[in-house]
């Protein structure tokens, strides 16, 4: 009488890849690679296309002493990011410099 032997092959776990955003700034406007992203990993890049330096602030709407994210502030040419975990629901992203958000430096980035 034969035997038979059943091997199974598992894969193991992978991390899902983070989701990325990417923010070109310029006076004073941001412009999204894309405006909806999933919830999870996220790496959000500030790149400065304009003559002067921003920074980019990341706060979930709706939430009551929410914890903000950042990207320090950046000059002219250069690309700086962060990375992090994004939750679900609608994040405020926007310059903190004096003035840039009222001048219109704000946006909403959706996660779901």
């Amino acid at each position: 009488m034969g035997s038979s032997l059943f091997l199974a092959l598992v894969a193991p776990a992978q991390a899902a890849a983070p989701s990325r955003v990417l923010v070109e700034a310029t006076e004073f406007r941001f412009t999204l690679s894309r405006t909806t992203v999933r919830p999870g990993p996220a790496i959000v890049q500030l790149a400065i296309r304009g003559e002067d330096p921003h920074d980019l602030k990341l706060r979930p709407l709706g939430k009551v002493r929410a914890r903000i994210a950042s990207v320090p502030e950046t000059l002219p040419g250069a690309v700086a990011e962060w990375r992090g975990k994004l939750t679900k629901g609608k994040w405020e992203l926007y310059c903190s410099i004096e003035g840039h958000k009222r001048l219109g430096m704000r946006t909403v980035l959706n996660v779901r």
